[in-house]
């Protein structure tokens, strides 16, 4: 770590919510609770997590630090977290939800005040919640009925929170609150650490956070102590921790849930690029007259640029503000009411933001307003019998969303697939008032994801997929669709020709890649079209400034310098996995047992977020794999005395992928074979690690998948701390031109080998598959933050890698 720390001054203080007074059963007052809350920062010793030490309490210098502290936290900005036992459901069950927590995080210039509404909630509260959300009002006169909206349902949010945290202090029930105050703090600082608060505890599976996202805050003097902040002071909530509320920090990093939260603080592009689509969409919405009307704002950037965060925040936003409350059950009408929906063609993802959506509330039950793009179309398209539609009627006004979201919508089919539909972006827009769409040229990995050039000059990227000139006039994008169903229309075809304007936004910084912008210059340069590798990796210089508070604890957890290390064998990339595997799940581990205070016991519960370590091996799609019955492995094979011959050269003892079959005794003894699992296979190996398979998990997360190989299919879209890299045959290095070439004739995917009518040319065929694997190579490349871990199959990539690694 380089720089110098920065120190912190924490106050946390628990302090009781008393709302019956214990010697006459009766509620108590006002005025004696304040009396309470005062004595208890007074006479109780425990209340104080932070800082208190022994010889503190021994000496006299504590009553003066004592009174500036308690002037501290009852006049200036704090942080609150209130939190209870879940003890009934709506159905009055209380079984299951016993082991549920509610909690609330705010923020307050005066705390005892606040606290004291909590008890009897008056008027002038809601008042000032509408005051400080005033930045839920845009300026624009088209964007004020949905921001009155968004204000009316976040006062009723808290209005509700109140109520329940009211009414459990009434019930006598064991309502806790801690008070964080730190020397950094002003309004704009706590209004952001109650947000990402508010953030963590909705990634906590046993926790029913009863508020929402506040008020966002953009830059200001204390903002770069933000982070840290939340860090020291979760830090000591966990080492506090008896009920099993908090879990250690790391842990709730790793979660897919987590990862997708809309409370993540966005970067400046970021800020400005939701406020233009929010505009651009509150604008089309208030336009829209006819389907003619219809419009596409396309989001671009590479892989790491923040599409995602955005995507979500903007959801968040978008469905609070226009979607309908509805207590009906799963149904057509339910459904339809959604007027914000999320689409991703990916089921991993899916399942991800599903389950953000409804532990956020924007969703009454699973799949209500995300779904994958084929249900999205027919659950808008007239049924003509099982599993068949008429795509070309919509069936009412009221099928029409108001808008559409899709991450990934250079994931969509533009093909014919089995359900009939052409081309899933057309039948989106054709069901929509504005489309909202994330897309990367850079992603387009297969045959069924191929997009016509003309397409894609409209969608305004240039020749080679590079994204065109974000400031030119807005283009018009033009579909025909081809229908024919046997049921309708006496199966003749009907042809449909439609046009959208188009808005761009582009994205560039880069946040996924925690590292120097030279480290991430030669990671790009892996999958470049003209990949010529540099003569040497370079060495990560981020600075990386840490804060330390009082107790010495520094803050600062998993920022690293970022490694790359290219293997000798496809067993030391897995071995390497394994070492930061450990090392990422000791840091929780170690987080977990933090020593308690003197004369406590050690705790024994944990909040329910498992811990991950996000570290995975993947591998180019070069070894087949079976999906109807999911089988498959990566096999390579280590013959010291087989010449491998490759651009004239000769290389002994190279690791090969082999014609050898599963079992063959000719296999000689001397022979090294190494196999792994591959994209989710069944366990067809005897593997003492077995495991069942979890349900509900990603790939990149999932338990399971530790000791297995990945492909593109497997963790695009997702995040991992470290990952190894297998690079198979089919990208090797031509030393004649000095740069990496790529051979389809080697890949082993379906989506690669297999042709498209399409493409009018044999050449031009070949040269989308030879981009399919370079952009494989690049989504598979660019997947850790932390770390990536390198080997290759084809021996003269393999030395021009360990080349670039010589001093």
């Amino acid at each position: 770590m380089s720089g110098t720390a920065e120190q912190m001054r924490f106050c946390i203080v628990k302090v009781p919510y008393a709302g019956v007074d214990t010697e006459n059963g009766k509620t108590i007052s006002v005025d004696r609770y304040r009396e309470v809350f005062e004595t208890t920062l007074e006479t109780r010793a425990d209340a104080w997590v932070s800082p208190r030490t022994s010889l503190e309490v021994a000496t006299e210098k504590l009553i003066d630090r004592y009174g500036k502290e308690k002037s501290h936290l009852l006049n200036w900005p704090t942080v609150y977290i209130v939190w209870f036992k879940n003890t009934t459901t709506a159905g009055g069950n209380s079984a299951k939800s016993g082991n549920r927590w509610y909690v609330y995080v705010g923020e307050s210039q005066h705390i005892l005040d606040r606290t004291v509404q909590h008890i009897t909630p008056t008027k002038s509260r809601t008042e000032d919640i509408a005051d400080n959300q005033e930045s839920l009002h845009t300026d624009d006169a088209d964007g004020e009925v949905a921001a009155d909206h968004a204000l009316s349902r976040y006062l009723e949010t808290e209005k509700n929170a109140d109520q329940r945290i009211t009414d459990a202090v009434s019930n006598g029930a064991d309502v806790n609150q801690y008070v964080i105050w730190e020397r950094h703090f002003n309004k704009s600082l706590t209004l952001d650490v109650e947000n990402k608060l508010i953030d963590y505890m909705k990634s906590i599976d046993r926790v029913d956070c009863l508020n929402g996202r506040g008020n966002p805050q953009d830059e200001y003097y204390t903002s770069t102590y933000l982070d840290s902040i939340v860090s020291a002071a979760w830090r000591k909530l966990v080492s506090k921790d008896e009920d099993g509320i908090f879990p250690p920090e790391e842990q709730i990093w790793q979660s897919s849930l987590y990862k997708v939260s809309p409370f993540h603080k966005l970067g400046k592009e970021q800020h400005e690029a939701l406020r233009d689509i929010e505009k651009a969409v509150f604008d089309c919405l208030d336009r829209w007259r006819t389907p003619e009307d219809t419009r596409l704002i396309l989001v671009g950037g590479a892989a790491g640029t923040g599409k995602t965060i955005l995507l979500s925040t903007l959801f968040y936003e978008l469905a609070n503000s226009l979607n309908q409350d509805s207590d009906e059950n799963t149904s057509e009408s339910a459904t339809h009411e959604q007027c914000v929906c999320l689409l991703v063609n990916n089921e991993d993802q899916r399942k991800v933001y599903d389950d953000m959506a409804t532990k956020q509330g924007l969703q009454k039950q699973s799949m209500q307003c995300v779904s994958r793009p084929t249900k999205f179309i027919n659950d808008r398209s007239l049924s003509v019998g099982t599993s068949s539609w008429d795509y070309t009627k919509i069936p009412g006004e009221d099928c029409r969303a108001d808008v559409v979201l899709i991450d990934e919508a250079h994931l969509l089919f533009t093909q014919k697939v089995q359900s009939g539909i052409e081309s899933h972006l057309h039948e989106i827009l054709r069901r929509a008032k504005v489309v909202v769409a994330v897309f990367d040229p850079e992603q387009i990995m297969q045959r069924k994801q191929w997009w016509n050039p003309d397409t894609l000059r409209q969608l305004g990227f240039g020749e080679n997929g590079y994204a065109a000139d974000v400031d030119s006039a807005d283009s018009v994008l033009t579909f025909t669709g081809h229908y024919s169903n046997a049921k309708v229309n006496d199966g003749k075809e009907v042809i449909i020709t439609d046009s959208y304007p188009v808005s761009r936004i582009n994205l560039t910084c880069q946040y996924r890649i925690d590292a120097s912008d030279e480290v991430i210059q030669w990671v790009d340069a892996l999958s470049s079209r003209c990949a010529q590798l540099p003569r040497q990796v370079p060495e990560d210089t981020t600075a990386r400034i840490g804060m330390v508070d009082e107790d010495g604890d520094n803050t600062l957890t998993l920022s690293c310098p970022y490694e790359i290390k290219v293997c000798s064998s496809p067993e030391e990339v897995f071995s390497e996995i394994n070492k930061k595997r450990d090392w990422v799940l000791s840091r929780q581990e170690d987080a977990e047992e933090t020593k308690p205070a003197k004369g406590r016991k050690k705790k024994t519960k944990r909040a329910a977020v498992k811990p991950r370590d996000l570290c995975r091996v993947v591998a180019t799609f070069d070894w087949p794999y079976d999906s109807g019955d999911a089988l498959g492995t990566v096999d390579l094979y280590y013959d010291p005395d087989y010449e491998w011959h490759c651009d004239r050269q000769q290389y002994r003892g190279a690791w090969r992928r082999s014609n050898y079959v599963d079992g063959d005794p000719e296999i000689p003894e001397h022979v090294k074979v190494f196999r792994r699992r591959w994209n989710r296979a069944k366990d067809i190996l005897e593997d003492e690690e077995r495991e069942k398979r979890q349900t509900g998990e990603s790939w990149a997360s999932d338990e399971s998948t530790k000791n297995e190989v990945g492909s593109y299919f497997t963790i695009q879209g997702f995040d991992l701390n470290y990952v190894g890299v297998i690079i198979g045959p089919s990208v090797g290095y031509d030393e004649d031109r000095n740069c990496i070439v790529y051979r389809p004739e080697m890949s082993c995917d379906p989506g690669v080998t297999s042709s498209r009518k399409d493409i009018s040319t044999s050449e031009d065929l070949e040269y989308f598959k030879r981009e399919c694997i370079r952009k494989q190579l690049g989504v598979l490349t660019k997947r850790g933050v932390h770390g990536l871990y390198l080997f290759a199959v084809d021996p003269v990539l393999q030395k021009k890698l360990q080349d670039s690694m010589s001093v």
